[in-house]
């Protein structure tokens, strides 16, 4: 993904989503989305707009094995929270966790994603500097 054709949005103070500008100033966003014209598209022309997008070109099956799916195991995210010394309540409240979600993780009824698997690496290799990070932020 080229960094010019990359917009950010941020939430703006009156809920709505607004374009974050490079000097810090946000601006309301152009346009909306035609759902309608969306839901009109056919088959092909998905296909085609999506193999069109230079930023998100289908991968053609028999690559697709070069791909690995990285999780973490339930014993693992188990490990980390127990490394801290914490039960799930006290772990899932430090880090802002939903502590269902840290119940389903650690009984593999659920596996974290993609974000929430870097997230949980991170408070086990620097967990006091995520802690400082959260505190500065709220």
């Amino acid at each position: 993904m080229s960094a010019e054709r990359t917009t950010r949005v941020v939430v703006g103070s009156d809920g709505k989503p607004r374009k974050w500008l490079r000097n810090g100033r946000t601006v309301a966003l152009k346009g909306r989305t035609n759902w309608k014209r969306l839901a009109e598209m056919t088959e092909a022309e998905v296909t085609a707009r999506a193999r069109a997008d230079r930023d998100a070109r289908p991968v053609p099956r028999k690559r697709l094995r070069e791909f690995h799916r990285v999780s973490l195991s339930p014993n693992e995210v188990r490990s980390i929270r127990r490394r801290r010394g914490l039960s799930q309540a006290a772990f899932a409240a430090r880090y802002g966790l939903n502590l269902r979600t840290l119940q389903d993780w650690e009984q593999g009824r659920a596996q974290p994603d993609g974000p929430a698997r870097a997230y949980l690496l991170v408070i086990l290799r620097e967990p006091r500097a995520v802690e400082r990070a959260l505190a500065a932020g709220g």
